[in-house]
């Protein structure tokens, strides 16, 4: 029934200033509007609803991800604006000194990265 929908991904935020400095400024993201209700950004024809909130309380999994073509390439990019990649124990050797986590097999890459509300988004690449 949506199948041929389009998506909107909505993320919480607490300042629309910074969101917006994170979201357009250092991702590059399309600004399309902000009022009252919410910071509108585009990615890739995805429209994305960024809401203020009084408190944001991130989950502990991925809110929102881009599938690029190469992690590295747009790791790097993202890490000479200042973007910091996580790190997590439990991947162990699989996860590099940069924050990617090569899947067993080399099948995909992934990279995590958090928002400055702390919402947990991400790179990932099909292939090694």
């Amino acid at each position: 029934m949506l199948g041929g929908e389009r998506p909107v991904g909505f993320i919480a935020t607490t300042d629309y200033e910074r969101a917006r400095a994170f979201y357009v400024g250092v991702l590059g993201l399309e600004f399309v509007r902000q009022d009252d209700y919410a910071l509108v950004v585009r990615s890739g024809g995805v429209t994305v609803r960024i809401t203020r909130l009084p408190e944001v309380h991130p989950p502990r999994n991925t809110v929102f991800g881009w599938e690029v073509a190469d992690v590295r390439e747009v790791a790097a990019a993202l890490a000479d604006r200042g973007v910091t990649f996580e790190r997590y124990d439990f991947l162990g050797a699989d996860q590099g000194a940069d924050g990617i986590w090569t899947v067993p097999g080399g099948a995909a890459q992934v990279a995590w990265f958090k928002d400055p509300d702390g919402n947990l988004l991400s790179i990932s690449s099909a292939g090694g």
